[in-house]
């Protein structure tokens, strides 16, 4: 075994190198342990540098990699801070509609607790730097934007509640004029044009040359309680409004609503007549508010 292991470690390898036709070779010897040396040193440095070139790339990579996400960050942070400013404007926006609409809420709509701007700490300050804390700063800038968008949406839904209940009460004001015409007797101390007696008028006289033709609209959204004769108010409609208001249309020629029939502002209920005392065609118009008569030329517009 040892002469085999001598013989092998002196042997060795002749590699001739010849460079060219008619230029001289030359004989290049090498012990077996020498040439395996070199093989062995060639296959590390081809490993080494595969390896070496592959960690390189990947730390090129990862590096590009995290500058992406780095400015990801940013323009997420950007996109925070101004949905933050941007809610800020809709609360300013929300309380002075709230003021405006004389609105009363359970929460001081006033409380500016600080969101963004020059009013106390930055929450929304931008993550520049990596970490934890870094995170968590981000992850409280989401949080504040979605807690604040559900504070507004709650809000919004209330302003949109109030100003619906504002609406139904103002369809139910009376607050149009029932003809288009000439107020021929006011409200108020007049002298009857038939019992020539001083009386007060608590209604308003409205005449148009079409007469009979002239439709009567009802002036507010409401339920027909009377429809029918009435003595000396003849064909006589009177609507129930709710919230303490009703109204009369008398001397009508024809009725076109009924008994319990929901109307609505400006629909067409009667048309002018003279039925009942009445000297002519004319519509008698009554405001009553409470079980009171009340001047009707405070519920009319550009009175």
């Amino acid at each position: 075994m040892k002469r085999k292991f001598k013989e092998w470690y002196s042997s060795k390898i002749t590699i001739i190198l010849a460079p060219g036709k008619g230029s001289r070779s030359y004989h290049l010897q090498l012990s077996y342990p020498f040439t395996l040396f070199l093989t062995l040193l060639t296959v590390g440095i081809i490993s080494s540098g595969y390896y070496f070139s592959d960690v390189f790339i990947s730390h090129a990579n990862l590096q590009k990699t995290n500058r992406q996400l780095v400015a990801e960050r940013e323009r997420f942070s950007r996109q925070i801070e101004e949905s933050l400013e941007m809610v800020h404007q809709v609360r300013e926006v929300e309380t002075r509609l709230r003021g405006m609409l004389g609105m009363e809420t359970s929460r001081n709509i006033i409380e500016n607790y600080p969101v963004g701007g020059a009013g106390g700490d930055l929450i929304a300050s931008l993550p520049h730097s990596e970490g934890f804390f870094e995170t968590q700063r981000f992850n409280s800038n989401v949080a504040l934007v979605k807690r604040e968008a559900w504070d507004q949406e709650q809000s919004i839904e209330q302003i949109e509640g109030f100003i619906a209940q504002k609406r139904d009460m103002l369809l139910s004001t009376p607050s149009i004029w029932p003809v288009f015409g000439y107020i021929t007797s006011g409200y108020g101390w007049r002298t009857h044009p038939i019992r020539r007696n001083r009386e007060y008028h608590t209604a308003l006289d409205l005449y148009n040359p079409l007469g009979q033709n002239t439709p009567i609209r009802a002036t507010a959204d409401g339920r027909v309680v009377v429809s029918g004769w009435a003595g000396g108010y003849g064909r006589l409609v009177v609507i129930d409004h709710g919230n303490g208001f009703s109204t009369r249309y008398a001397h009508c020629s024809t009725l076109l609503v009924g008994q319990g029939e929901r109307v609505e502002q400006g629909q067409i209920i009667a048309y002018v007549g003279r039925t009942g005392t009445a000297t002519g065609n004319h519509l008698h118009y009554e405001v009553w508010y409470r079980g009171k008569a009340v001047n009707p030329m405070n519920f009319v517009r550009g009175r």
